[in-house]
């Protein structure tokens, strides 16, 4: 595992969905309720395999070292969120009691094992 490499892919991660949050709410004027989880956790999973995938390009690629990508791209995350989201958007640190928010961070770390079992390296011949 490259950490340099997995810890750029999951700021890169946050980005994305940060955006995608953005334009949900903002641009879409989404509610936040059951439509707004439900697309917003499908474009989560979509990106954050995106993310795995070009990830996993020039990483070795296995469910073990999709659980360490996974685990590192929700560091960064909740990292980012802590010193971004949290004091410039949302205002309370109660935040991270939400439980559709742990149910994002379980998605995406089962989204990255998921990739990193599921891809495989050609063979050279």
């Amino acid at each position: 595992m490259n950490l340099k490499r997995a810890i750029l892919f999951g700021c890169l991660l946050w980005i994305l969905i940060f955006f995608e949050v953005s334009i949900l709410m903002f641009g879409l004027k989404l509610k936040v309720g059951l439509n707004y989880y439900l697309v917003h956790y499908f474009l989560a999973i979509v990106l954050t395999a995106l993310v795995a995938m070009f990830y996993f390009k020039k990483q070795k690629a296995s469910a073990v070292e999709g659980l360490k990508a996974g685990v590192i791209f929700l560091v960064v995350g909740a990292i980012l969120d802590a010193v971004i989201t949290v004091p410039l958007f949302v205002k309370t640190y109660s935040f991270y009691t939400d439980i559709y928010l742990w149910i994002g961070f379980i998605l995406g770390i089962l989204t990255t094992v998921t990739f990193g079992a599921l891809i495989r390296k050609p063979k050279k011949k």
